[in-house]
């Protein structure tokens, strides 16, 4: 080969790994920007709920344990199970710790865009909520018999969540079916007089 053809070739292959290392850049950064504006506005979520169920205002709401649920009731679900510290704004003094169930309902809003709502379950034990992450990170050693005893009690959950799906899907089935029938209009048909025709 000779000397143009080699720089060019090394011009083309400097400029593919130039653009593979900047939008790799780029798109950290922008996952970071998003997941900071996503933590911001859950943060709001809280307060608002912290304000809605106990009437706590004023309160400065600290990251500790982001986790994210895992198993088959959670394929189709955004589940969170978020621990947090409670501060007071102005003196920094400890309010408490508490741990709540944070779920994102996403919308789709256009063809590429995408809205997600965050919703504040309900408030969950503290206790329950670390020893699920610790056990799920791995962080605490369970024997086997425990390991099995958790695997039952989940697939025991789920049996029981999909039967209460399916006994609501039934009923509201049913519902449906006798709202339709009790929708049905007779239509009285009306006497017709001769079709009018024109004279020639």
């Amino acid at each position: 080969m000779n000397l143009p053809v080699m720089i060019i070739f090394g011009v083309i292959i400097l400029a593919v790994l130039a653009f593979i290392i900047i939008t790799s850049f780029t798109s950290k950064k922008s996952q970071r920007i998003e997941q900071e504006k996503r933590k911001k506005v859950v943060r709001n979520e809280i307060k608002r709920w912290l304000d809605d169920q106990y009437g706590v205002r004023n309160v400065q709401i600290i990251y500790e344990t982001v986790y994210a649920r895992k198993g088959p009731e959670y394929k189709y679900r955004d589940v969170f199970d978020v621990i947090v510290t409670v501060m007071e704004p102005k003196t920094n003094k400890f309010v408490e710790r508490m741990a709540v169930e944070v779920e994102g309902i996403t919308t789709r809003t256009n063809k590429k865009k995408y809205d997600t709502k965050w919703i504040i379950n309900s408030r969950i034990s503290l206790d329950e909520t670390e020893k699920r992450i610790a056990i799920a990170e791995k962080k605490v050693k369970l024997s086997k018999q425990e390991k099995k005893a958790i695997k039952k009690q989940e697939k025991e959950d789920y049996k029981t969540s999909r039967s209460v799906e399916k006994t609501e899907m039934k009923s509201k089935k049913i519902e449906n079916k006798e709202l339709r029938n009790s929708n049905e209009i007779k239509l009285d048909v009306k006497e017709r007089g001769e079709k009018f025709t024109p004279r020639k």
